[in-house]
């Protein structure tokens, strides 16, 4: 038996955008050939600079969007912002659904995972709009020793994403990325997994570990093991 009330089905995960025009391709959370199970979006009435500091109204339209997606019969939110973790705790509250807001949630499991020695490497958007209120968002304790390399004197990233240009070339953003991943190992020795926290980088996170040899974590990393809490594989038929 099938229970009605939703406007459509199959789509257990719902991922919030902006209102804005940027160009996306496969990696990124906001184009949908990124996953390989159907995606449900939903846009949030703002952008990234609203996250920086945060306000009462964006929060609230975050909190309307997990609400509206969980009314349509979605069974788990991903943000597409790693600045969302700023309302990481709100977001995931206002409903039944689990919610991760931003890559910066795994922050805690990469720490286990590299034995909790070295550090935890970050590449953001912009190092000077990532501050401690977004890892506190995301549960991260200050004992966890993370190095932030910001994108911001990356060329075509600047141009494209910062400055929200229309046209996205791959082999200079790819050229960019992991420009910025070398300048953060030659500066920070004993970085010993990266977390790319902007989304907008997560097509190059083969990319990025073929060239450094070490383990990268990104968002779509956050959004299987989302859809898997959701949707768990049935083993059993494997009888």
């Amino acid at each position: 038996m099938v229970k009605g009330g939703y406007p459509f089905y199959g789509q257990k995960v719902g991922i919030l955008v902006f209102d804005q025009q940027s160009p996306r391709v496969p990696g990124d959370p906001g184009h949908s050939s990124t996953f390989d199970f159907q995606v449900c979006y939903e846009v949030v009435d703002g952008k990234f600079s609203d996250l920086i500091s945060g306000s009462k109204e964006i929060r609230d339209k975050l909190v309307a969007a997990v609400r509206n997606l969980e009314s349509k019969g979605v069974k788990a939110v991903l943000g597409d912002c790693g600045l969302m973790t700023l309302y990481q705790q709100e977001m995931s509250a206002c409903s039944s659904l689990p919610v991760i807001s931003s890559g910066l949630i795994l922050i805690p499991l990469i720490w286990n995972v590299i034995g909790r020695t070295g550090a935890i490497g970050i590449i953001t958007g912009h190092s000077a709009f990532l501050s401690r209120k977004h890892f506190e968002g995301a549960g991260v304790p200050e004992d966890i020793p993370c190095q932030v390399q910001g994108m911001e004197d990356e060329s075509h990233f600047s141009e494209v994403v910062i400055d929200s240009g229309p046209a996205l070339d791959v082999d200079l953003m790819r050229r960019d990325i992991l420009s910025a991943v070398g300048k953060l190992l030659t500066r920070q020795a004993d970085i010993r997994a990266l977390l790319l926290e902007c989304s907008n980088l997560a097509t190059y996170s083969k990319d990025v570990y073929h060239t450094f040899n070490i383990p990268v974590f990104d968002i779509v990393a956050g959004a299987k093991i989302l859809e898997y809490s959701v949707n768990p594989t049935d083993f059993l038929k494997r009888f």
